[in-house]
């Protein structure tokens, strides 16, 4: 492999949250905000992080498209590397809006063990640095999760 394509793979799991981010920031804010009103007169309410399913598509298809064209040009390693990402994104997003404390640890936790597994499955070896760029991709992309949901609710108050 020469300069350009290691350079364009270590870009990867950088490049990938961005792209999430910038997803996530298009969708609109009433689809994963959430008003919980107790009363009409005066108005009283509270906002909660409630995401809907075009939130939880906008999350993962950045790690399902490059999975997806993984498996197709036969890269078992990224599609591993970049389906336990994204996997372990959206159990977080999915934790973020029911267990609030425990859902970056779980981030932290999933990623590697669904590494771990999907070696396993696949009977490949992934390298080190690789399994730790697309963990810290993995880290990243669940903040930018966390960043757009802190927004979004600061937004409707």
């Amino acid at each position: 492999m020469g300069l350009s394509g290691r350079v364009a793979r270590g870009a990867l799991p950088i490049l990938l949250p961005i792209v999430e981010f910038a997803l996530a920031v298009a969708v609109p804010w009433e689809d994963y905000v959430k008003a919980v009103c107790w009363s009409r007169s005066p108005p009283a309410c509270s906002f909660e992080f409630s995401p809907s399913p075009v939130f939880f598509l906008a999350v993962a298809l950045p790690f399902v498209v490059l999975a997806v064209f993984s498996l197709w040009r036969n890269r078992g390693k990224t599609a591993i590397l970049s389906g336990s990402a994204g996997v372990a994104i959206l159990i977080g997003t999915a934790l973020l809006a029911t267990h609030k404390g425990i859902a970056l640890p779980a981030v932290l936790l999933l990623t590697p063990l669904l590494q771990w597994a999907g070696e396993r499955v696949l009977k490949i070896r992934v390298n080190g640095t690789d399994k730790a760029f697309w963990a810290v991709s993995a880290v990243l992309g669940f903040l930018a999760v966390w960043v757009v949901a802190r927004m979004g609710l600061a937004v409707s108050v």
